[in-house]
């Protein structure tokens, strides 16, 4: 068993950060646009003692390197394949949210012997255009910015837990996606078509936050039409930080849905 051990791995010649705490079922977690891989901390000590997680840091966050080239979304997807290379997993499951759900459904289109099944929550089809209100806080200097993303992830009843605060805080204070990086470049590189949709046979399951301004609940449905092999579950009250406001529910989902698929 290996437990909160930070370390590096080799990946197409870029180091990725990464942790991992339990054994069992391996599951890579993949982090949002604007976070990193302590976005899992507070849900991780709530998943199964069956679970193997590892928790990763994209090429340009955090403790990996970064790149020296523009790139697009299909090289992060190739990034999580080649991690699991790394560490001797043929395939494993994937769970992601926001934009890391983006990668799960990319890396399941492109590298389908590699999934075993997947958890996607709070993503949507297409990042090509930002929504309304991604467009709107874009727009906003980077404090009211700041602002208005913690309020679009927590409720304000959940902004009263000082822990979870100081988690949030520090995954915005990162703000990696600055208008005109590699980075911010890449998400926009994420469009999947209804035939694409269509073709990924891995078993996922959805998990969206009903009150999520930033990804409505109407993309889960949408998701949920286009996959052949696929759950929805809402959470009542949940925003877009669906898995930091909600861990202890949001991993007995992932924990029951790695069991089914073993």
């Amino acid at each position: 068993m290996v437990d909160n051990v930070a370390a590096k791995a080799d990946v197409g010649g870029l180091a990725l950060a990464y942790v991992e705490t339990g054994a069992g079922e391996p599951l890579l977690l993949l982090h949002g646009a604007e976070s990193h891989k302590g976005q899992h901390q507070l849900l991780t000590p709530h998943l199964s003692s069956a679970i193997r997680a590892i928790a990763y840091d994209q090429r340009d966050v955090g403790g990996s390197d970064s790149a020296t080239r523009d790139y697009d979304i299909a090289d992060l997807a190739a990034d999580c394949v080649g991690l699991m290379d790394a560490l001797g997993l043929p395939d494993a499951h994937l769970a992601g949210f926001s934009f890391g759900g983006a990668i799960a459904l990319q890396v399941a289109l492109r590298h389908p012997a590699c999934v075993r099944s997947l958890v996607v929550g709070a993503t949507p089809r297409s990042f090509a255009s930002p929504s309304p209100f991604v467009a709107r806080a874009l727009a906003q200097p980077p404090e009211e910015r700041a602002v208005l993303m913690r309020d679009a992830s927590i409720s304000p009843r959940a902004q009263q837990d000082e822990r979870l605060m100081a988690v949030v805080g520090d995954l915005l204070r990162g703000r990696v996606t600055t208008p005109g990086s590699r980075r911010s470049a890449a998400i926009t590189t994420h469009h999947l078509t209804a035939a694409e949709l269509g073709s990924i046979t891995a078993p996922t399951l959805l998990v969206y936050g009903a009150e999520d301004p930033v990804v409505p609940i109407a993309e889960g449905r949408a998701l949920l039409a286009a996959l052949p092999h696929a759950e929805l579950s809402v959470i009542d009250d949940a925003r877009h930080g669906v898995a930091l406001e909600y861990p202890e529910r949001v991993a007995a989902l992932v924990s029951d849905w790695v069991s089914r698929h073993r």
